[in-house]
């Protein structure tokens, strides 16, 4: 039966009988570090020298030997008093170890609670996983701050802790508890952004979840990070996964537009014609200082058969170079860009192209905005964070003389615009 209950989770705790030791208990700060160093090697011998090599960094004092068996000795006298060589802490050849039949080691228990998981089948895997995250919720050695072997220990066990989280996210998905598995898999993303397996996890409990647009996100972050530490793409199943997504996404029905001088959107597709032979693809160039959202709509337009996306400008100047460069038949852009306003770059366009279409989009327009956006012909005004499927159908049917505005954005105002009358066509 255990003599001891030891913690090294968090604060370094030790239980014996009815009696709690701290580490302030155990006779000063080298003889601590000697017992973290044994039970860091839990049931297996430390030679001396090892030990003294991590208590001095390589540079042991003269009596850094009998120094050493000093500590042993204090230790022995606060774990396991009147016991002397036979209790927990035990002398073996040319060193020292912990005997594992009577200490309780949590940090024992997560492993061996790891290593059952992986032998068992999902839900029970779910369980035991949880069980062992529990455990390790807290840094190993949590208040052992100085010396650079417990940093070291802390590194290792913290990457052993993810691989479990991301293991029981896996476990979660397989029992169809997708909200633990996003839970586990986004924590797990977020300590180690290059660990696949944990974005996978997330973005697949996503998927489930029907949080497409979520998911989607993730999935850029992810791709974003791997090429930019690793300069490569995410896999097969990850790829599979966006393939899906963006499938998805673009087959949501949006309400689209009715007529009159702004379109208020309602559950029918709008019914402008569109100029451009149907065996021909709309050329669109994107104005956008956010890559990420750039490189999201750019991959769903080229997987459009009537879409493709031209280029992408993420300023007021370099969207009316980019314009007079390529000629594209639609430009989608972001009403607020770092150099000034959307509606400045649309009217240079304007200018020079009247029959160009210009889609604006943004998270809060002012009604002066919707009203300037109207005057100049900007053929309509989308929300940001909108669903994919009316933005590429808006692209498709805007044309000039008229203004596509998601209900979305009216409400925020309370009502619609004033002084921009609203008609209800169609």
């Amino acid at each position: 039966m255990a003599t001891l209950q030891i913690s090294v989770f968090g604060p370094l705790t030790i239980r014996r009988g009815d009696r709690e030791l701290s580490a302030n208990d155990l006779g000063g700060p080298k003889p601590r570090q000697v017992l973290e160093i044994l039970l860091m090697n839990f049931g297996s011998a430390v030679s001396k020298t090892r030990i003294m090599d991590l208590l001095w960094g390589g540079n042991h004092p003269a009596v850094a030997l009998p120094t050493l068996e000093s500590y042993v000795s204090v230790l022995r006298r606060h774990l396991q008093p009147g016991t002397g060589r036979t209790g927990p802490l035990r002398t073996v050849t040319g060193g020292y170890a912990i005997d594992r039949s009577l200490v309780d080691l949590d940090l024992d228990k997560f492993e061996t609670l790891t290593k059952m998981a992986g032998q068992a089948e999902p839900r029970v895997a779910l369980a035991l996983l949880t069980e062992a995250l529990e455990l390790a919720s807290a840094p190993l050695l949590g208040d052992e701050l100085l010396p650079a072997w417990a940093e070291e220990e802390r590194a290792s066990q913290a990457a052993r802790v993810g691989l479990a989280r991301v293991a029981a996210a896996e476990a979660a998905l397989s029992v169809g508890e997708v909200g633990v598995a996003i839970a586990l898999g986004g924590a797990a993303a977020k300590e180690d952004p290059l660990n696949e397996r944990a974005w996978t996890a997330l973005i697949l409990g996503l998927e489930r979840n029907g949080e497409n647009t979520e998911a989607l996100r993730a999935f850029e972050r992810c791709r974003r990070v791997m090429d930019e530490e690793l300069g490569c793409a995410p896999g097969p199943a990850l790829r599979e996964a966006q393939a899906r997504l963006l499938a998805s996404t673009a087959a949501t029905s949006w309400p689209s537009a009715v007529g009159g001088p702004v379109h208020m959107a309602t559950e029918s597709r709008p019914t402008a014609t569109v100029t451009k032979k149907e065996t021909e693809r709309l050329r669109i160039l994107i104005v956008d200082d956010h890559t990420t959202f750039s490189d999201l709509l750019a991959g769903a337009l080229d997987r459009e058969p009537d879409l493709t996306s031209v280029g992408a400008a993420k300023s007021v100047a370099s969207a009316v170079t980019m314009f007079r460069d390529l000629r594209p038949d639609v430009v989608i852009m972001d009403l607020y860009l770092p150099d000034g306003s959307g509606l400045t770059a649309a009217e240079n366009i304007l200018t020079e192209a009247p029959e160009t279409r210009i889609v604006m989009l943004t998270g809060n327009p002012s009604q002066e905005a919707l009203r300037e956006a109207a005057r100049l012909g900007i053929c309509g005004f989308l929300p940001k964070d909108g669903a994919l499927g009316v933005m590429l159908d808006t692209l498709r049917h805007a044309h000039a003389g008229s203004m596509i505005v998601n209900p979305s954005l009216v409400a925020r105002w309370g009502g619609t615009p004033a002084a921009t009358p609203v008609t209800s066509g169609m």
